[in-house]
């Protein structure tokens, strides 16, 4: 099977998350000057993607710059180790991510609340720090170079304080990470990824409209895939957006226990997918967007726009 290109130097990995074919995609740049990654995923899946680079003529030696649209184990996690096996690696970070690739202690710690020590190690595998010479430090506004290619740098938050996205001018590619939402299909459907604890739905409306100040052609989305009709993509997920944070406000009326709220969003949301899609493209959803981990960044979210007019 080959390795799906956008352009002639433009391509992406299929990393097989999970043996879940299209949950979490890397892009990758080629050029005479070496190759840039974006997004290169979690560590569990370090031998997928330096199999498929194998494929494609690249070995780790070869990659001179790694992007990162954020510091989530499931789109940074391996970066680690592909500096360590490549010390001249530049690692483009926002700077409130930075810490957390620099000494990733603290990130590890939160993932072993949520998935336990041993699912942390299935689900994401070894995370290594990056040395703090390796590391260009984004806050937003940047032009930087990798691969021979231009990037626009816009900081945008939403679905995480540390988030950015990166403009190809010159393919009209933007490449948004988590911010654009999870599409698996054709359809034009997009659910927004909501895992506590960094969801702002004001801070992700604003980032939206920096997406499409670019006036991109194609969004790339982590989860996953290059999708053209990008105007129409976003207003999609903007309306997702909006929707799937309703049915978790609408939940959390009334006096039930916590368990009965979250069964109450749950079933409002899962029946809202399979109007939208058909049940091929639940699957991948469901692997990197947890449902409780959806609900619980929400609920916190409205819990904490609420705690002002409590006191």
């Amino acid at each position: 099977m080959g390795v799906p290109s956008i352009t002639s130097d433009i391509s992406f990995i299929d990393l097989n998350f999970c043996d879940t074919p299209r949950a979490i995609a890397t892009g990758i740049y080629t050029s005479a000057a070496g190759v840039a990654l974006i997004d290169p995923g979690p560590g569990s899946c370090v031998d997928t993607l330096r199999g498929d680079l194998a494929r494609q003529g690249i070995a780790v030696k070869d990659i001179q710059s790694i992007l990162l649209t954020h510091v989530h184990l499931d789109h940074a996690g391996v970066t680690g180790l592909l500096v360590k096996d490549n010390p001249a690696i530049k690692v483009f970070v926002h700077e409130k991510g930075a810490p957390h690739v620099i000494d990733p202690s603290k990130l590890v710690n939160s993932a072993n609340q949520l998935w336990g020590v041993e699912g942390v190690a299935r689900l994401w595998g070894p995370v290594l720090p990056v040395p703090d010479s390796n590391m260009t430090v984004l806050r937003g506004g940047e032009r930087i170079t990798a691969a021979s290619r231009t990037f626009d740098v816009q900081y945008t938050p939403g679905h995480a304080s540390h988030h950015v996205s990166f403009f190809d001018d010159a393919a009209g590619i933007a490449w948004v990470g988590d911010t654009g939402g999870i599409r698996f299909g054709p359809t034009l459907f997009t659910l927004p990824p909501t895992p506590p604890p960094d969801i702002d739905l004001e801070a992700w409306a604003g980032s939206l409209a920096k997406i499409r100040a670019w006036k991109p052609e194609t969004l790339f989305i982590t989860h996953f895939g290059p999708y053209r009709g990008a105007s129409a993509h976003l207003d999609r997920f903007e309306a997702s957006l909006g929707e799937v944070a309703a049915m978790a406000r609408r939940a959390l009326e009334g006096d039930e226990p916590e368990a009965m709220k979250y069964a109450k969003f749950r079933s409002e949301i899962e029946g809202y997918i399979r109007r939208s899609v058909p049940e091929t493209e639940v699957g991948p959803m469901e692997c990197v967007g947890p449902m409780e981990f959806n609900w619980r960044g929400l609920a916190r979210y409205w819990r904490t726009r609420a705690a002002p007019a409590a006191r």
